[in-house]
């Protein structure tokens, strides 16, 4: 087994937010996730230019990972 770096991400979440390749969805995949681990107490972050589809399969891809 190899030893993980300690500022290294290797969850199933953070891999789905660098499998996506358009970098809006990237971008904000990763705030939301910053977000949900921070324990959601302040307001989610904006969607800005993303579609209401496709925040919302990124909001569910993720609530489902993490």
């Amino acid at each position: 087994m190899k030893p993980l770096r300690p500022n290294q991400d290797n969850t199933e979440a953070m891999g789905y937010v660098k499998s996506l390749r358009d970098p809006v969805k990237r971008k904000y995949a990763a705030d939301y996730l910053k977000w949900i681990r921070a324990g959601r107490v302040a307001a989610a972050p904006s969607r800005g230019s993303l579609s209401p589809t496709l925040w919302k399969a990124v909001c569910s891809n993720l609530d489902g990972l993490a």
